[in-house]
């Protein structure tokens, strides 16, 4: 077989395709093909009603600065957890601190440091609770994180 360029494969299929009759299926491939079709699964395109889900767009809710380039805005909270996207400045820093819950941390956008541990865009950090961490330092570019903190019972 000899190798074909694409413009020549191209050429080769326009001239089938004008060149060849559409025929019609023997009835029973018919039945059989729609068949196979109402049994295939259809994408689930339903929506949980207000009651059970919320979703926050990205130009709603409250950013709150926390320190000197550094800003939270609350995603979700409840008794268990309290969701919020931390977004820093480049060099912002967020002081060194200790945990009562767990925190997991997810870098959405540029880089930071906690502490000694570099973290950058698509990593994923947790902490147990009653750790410590040192100072979280955005890089040149900032960082915005998702976290979420474990609440734990008053």
């Amino acid at each position: 077989m000899s190798d074909l360029t694409r413009d020549e494969l191209e050429f080769l299929n326009r001239i089938a395709v004008e060149t060849t009759a559409p025929v019609e299926p023997p009835s029973v491939i018919r039945a059989r093909v729609l068949d196979l079709i109402r049994k295939t699964p259809q994408l689930d395109e339903s929506i949980p009603g207000e009651h059970e889900s919320l979703t926050v767009r990205d130009a709603e809710g409250t950013w709150k600065t926390v320190a000197p380039g550094a800003r939270v805005k609350s995603l979700s909270r409840n008794d268990r957890r309290y969701v919020f996207l931390l977004d820093l400045d480049p060099n912002a820093v967020v002081w060194a601190h200790d945990h009562d819950g767990r925190e997991d941390s997810y870098v959405v956008r540029g880089s930071c440091r906690i502490g000694a541990l570099g973290l950058y865009t698509g990593d994923f950090h947790h902490v147990e609770g009653g750790a410590h961490h040192g100072d979280v330092v955005a890089s040149e570019d900032g960082c915005l994180l998702m976290i979420t903190l474990e609440v734990l019972a008053a």
